[in-house]
């Protein structure tokens, strides 16, 4: 929930300050929007295999508490 609260956030940003939608910079705020949901992505790429192969093998329910604190 919290990766669909920052794309919702930059997509905000971007109609705020004025980036066209292919642009990645132009205003300095947008980009600190845009640094954090790409930082979130990349946590993302080895958070979801994780804690699938954690719930395969040792424990869904545990895997399930710590994919809902992240």
């Amino acid at each position: 929930m919290s990766f669909l609260y920052f794309v919702l956030a930059v997509a905000g940003a971007r109609g705020r300050y004025k980036v066209a939608a292919p642009a990645v910079s132009g205003n300095e705020i947008f980009e600190r929007y845009l640094r954090v949901q790409m930082n979130t992505l990349e946590q993302l790429i080895v958070f979801i295999p994780s804690i699938v192969l954690f719930g395969q093998y040792l424990s869904p329910y545990v895997a399930a508490a710590l994919g809902a604190v992240f």
